[in-house]
């Protein structure tokens, strides 16, 4: 454990967790589908009333501080660290908005697109390693491929923003390694069945959807702190 990166991490993270009410306060709000059934999804809550909740700041800036000293303490000054640290407030504003309305707007994934590979340029020019773009672009695919085959299949089980929001984790941790992809899609897919453990109710087992793109966040998280420790063992 490195304590200065960790305590710039939880720094960055806390300035970024504060910023994301203002991130989903940007988002438009989405178009009817009319292939979707209204039934099969929570009561809509706009995206302003949910940026306004009362202590969402507060709350989103503990989650940032925490996600961003733990990327810090594990990652150190490694290059990979601006990146992650980008994603911190996205993904805790994605996690957020999908939580309450299973929904992930693009307004905030496809611009992180750009944003991620251009750090990941700056990094390979720097360090001369166009490896990590060559990983980068691998991490992408692979987990693009994955999640897309998953939607493709079932696309009750997984929305095309699930898809988006995966082929960009696997853009950003792709430079990590492969451990570290892989472990992202086995720690989503864990704590997603946690999630989903039927209920008892008057001895009758009752399934609850619940959107996959947090579970994606955690599990990238997990990734990166699991696929260091591997690479360093």
């Amino acid at each position: 454990m490195e304590l200065l990166p960790a305590l710039v991490g939880a720094l960055v993270g806390l300035l970024g967790g504060l910023l994301v009410p203002r991130l989903i306060a940007l988002c438009p709000e989405p178009e009817h589908n009319p292939a979707e059934n209204p039934e099969e999804f929570p009561d809509h809550v706009r995206f302003a009333d949910l940026a306004a909740r009362p202590r969402l700041a507060l709350r989103t800036a503990v989650a940032g501080a925490v996600a961003g000293g733990v990327l810090g303490a594990t990652v150190g000054w490694g290059w990979s660290l601006p990146w992650l640290l980008y994603l911190v407030p996205i993904c805790i504003a994605l996690s957020v908005i999908d939580y309450v309305t299973w929904y992930l707007p693009n307004r905030l994934i496809l611009p992180s697109y750009g944003v991620v590979v251009a750090l990941e340029v700056v990094a390979a020019v720097v360090l001369k390693e166009p490896a990590v773009l060559v990983l980068a672009a691998i991490g992408g695919a692979v987990l693009g491929a994955y999640y897309g085959l998953i939607w493709f299949i079932s696309p009750r089980t997984m929305a095309f923003g699930d898809v988006r929001l995966g082929a960009l984790l696997g853009l950003a941790m792709g430079p990590l390694g492969l451990a570290t992809v892989v472990v992202s899609v086995a720690t989503a897919a864990v704590l997603a069945v946690m999630a989903l453990v039927p209920l008892r109710r008057g001895g009758n087992m009752i399934k609850r959807k619940v959107p996959y793109g947090p579970f994606l966040a955690g599990g990238a998280l997990v990734a990166v702190v699991v696929g260091r420790v591997l690479a360093g063992a």
